[in-house]
């Protein structure tokens, strides 16, 4: 280990200007990286100083670190002024050798993979979560953790019991052993272990939600675990078999439908939010007009002292083809059109009974009709960018 010693007397390398210095490579999962020898701060007047390492208390949140690719949640972190680079305090001071209780087995080894950007990804065996530059690694088996994760050390047992009623073992060891919250088989994280009742479940899933509402299917799913004798059709999702065995989200009013664990909380198909206990919303008056009757109506996308009345296609005047005020489509020969009954405002009949609140099967929350003359809308909840007249409740 290397312990920093008095703050007077000595600098923090940037983790930039750290991996310069090393020259030792080694292989990891057959990618070359080089191996972090040196401690993480260095005397004053020992040598030149080239890069400015500069603590920032109050910073801004979601900047990404360039150490690790992960986004940093906290207000303090380092800024390098000469190479204009963020980096967690974590990924600063990060021993070169260090002991972790995620793999206490052995120690390891702080390396810097170079070169290696997004078309060659590394994750993290502890957060599943991509990176691309600096790393811990156990050079006898290959485990690869962040330093944020390495050095935040985690609870070696976990009591949940609305997930399981006993309490859970950590693993420290890769396996292959599947979840039977999500029915995976892949290294996804590490596992924690009911030995009582052979239950093995991954530290995220552990606190996966119990009620949720996707975009897929009109009623809440709620998390049904394994019953093996009973069939389930295809994931509602990906279409490929759900396995009886493990845990599965399903229709709570009885449909034939149910999805994958890891398919219904896929960011496109569900927010993530825990609905146990939680009224649904009640979206009243989703259509976007008044009826007066006889065929006429006030839409809300014009002016509501304007009355439009139901009636055939609009004849051409000069040649000029006449479009739907909100699809923007000329109208067809047999279509039946809404014409306002004071101006030149029309509309396709299918466009006028649209909806006020829709739920998109390819976005995770409501979205509710907007009329403005905008090109795009960005979504309030999630930051995804939707097309004209479409945006999040």
């Amino acid at each position: 280990m290397d312990p920093l010693p008095n703050a007077a007397s000595c600098r923090l390398y940037c983790p930039l200007e750290r991996f310069e210095k090393a020259k030792k490579v080694k292989t990891v999962n057959e990618k070359t990286c080089h191996v972090i020898s040196n401690p993480y701060w260095i005397p004053r007047k020992s040598q030149k100083k080239s890069h400015h390492l500069q603590f920032v208390g109050e910073g801004k949140k979601g900047v990404e670190c360039f150490s690790c690719s992960r986004k940093i949640l906290e207000k303090a972190y380092y800024y390098c002024s000469h190479c204009w680079e963020n980096y967690h305090k974590e990924c600063v001071e990060s021993p070169s050798l260090f002991q972790s209780s995620y793999h206490p087995k052995h120690h390891l080894q702080l390396v810097w993979f170079p070169g290696h950007y997004k078309r060659e990804v590394l994750y993290c065996f502890v957060c599943n979560q991509s990176g691309y530059k600096q790393f811990y690694v156990c050079l006898i088996c290959d485990v690869i953790i962040h330093p944020f994760c390495a050095i935040n050390p985690t609870s070696l047992t976990i009591y949940n019991p609305k997930r399981h009623e006993h309490t859970l073992l950590y693993i420290p060891r890769k396996s292959n052993m599947v979840c039977d919250v999500c029915g995976s088989e892949k290294e996804i994280g590490y596992l924690y272990a009911c030995l009582q009742c052979d239950f093995m479940v991954h530290k995220d899933c552990v606190s996966f939600p119990y009620v949720i509402q996707v975009s897929r299917h009109s009623h809440r799913l709620t998390f049904t675990p394994s019953i093996p004798y009973k069939e389930w059709n295809n994931c509602g999702v990906c279409q490929e078999n759900i396995n009886g065995h493990y845990g599965k989200y399903s229709c709570i009013k009885g449909c034939a439908f149910a999805v994958h664990t890891r398919c219904a909380l896929r960011s496109d198909v569900c927010d993530g939010r825990e609905l146990k206990g939680v009224s649904e919303e009640a979206y009243e008056n989703t259509k976007m007009f008044d009826e007066e009757g006889d065929g006429i109506i006030r839409h809300k996308s014009h002016p509501t002292d304007h009355q439009m009345r139901l009636g055939k296609m609009i004849e051409r005047v000069y040649d000029e083809i006449k479009q739907c005020e909100m699809c923007l489509l000329p109208f067809v020969d047999d279509g039946r059109v809404y014409r306002c009954l004071q101006c030149d405002f029309n509309l396709h009949e299918s466009c006028a009974y649209l909806p006020r609140v829709k739920q998109f099967m390819l976005h995770a929350h409501p979205l509710i009709l907007k009329t403005q003359l905008v090109t795009r809308f960005r979504c309030t909840k999630c930051d995804r960018i939707l097309m004209r007249f479409q945006i999040c409740v």
